[in-house]
């Protein structure tokens, strides 16, 4: 581009200056040329940052899934390692629905946590 525009402002050789018009004309497309190709520079620079936004978004949503059901699953890890200790003077080892009421104790504390997670999004 910059050789056109010597040519075509008369800074060039003798030899070209009866096509100096023809120079400038090419000098023009060139410059228009340019100016369109930044732009589209530009366009797709900002097209890629929407699209790198859009994934972390999407990144962030996943991990907050993941946050929640591991917080479910750290309750349900809580209370099997209180109730997997071996102590003699457990509530629950007395009575014949020990067992169960301590799965369901475990069950609806998860559900508790899981419907929390479904109501706050």
């Amino acid at each position: 581009m910059r050789a056109t525009g010597k040519l075509s402002d008369g800074r060039g050789p003798a030899v070209c200056a009866n096509s100096r018009d023809c120079f400038r004309d090419v000098y023009d497309h060139l410059a228009r040329i340019n100016a369109s190709l930044d732009t589209i520079r530009d366009t797709i620079g900002t097209a890629i940052q929407v699209k790198l936004s859009m994934v972390t978004i999407e990144e962030s949503e996943v991990n907050k899934k993941l946050a929640a059901w591991a917080g479910i699953f750290a309750v349900a890890t809580a209370f099997a390692g209180i109730w997997g200790v071996n102590f003699k003077a457990m509530p629950e080892l007395q009575s014949d629905y020990g067992y169960p009421m301590a799965l369901f104790a475990t069950s609806a504390a998860c559900l508790a946590w899981y419907f929390n997670f479904k109501r706050v999004g």
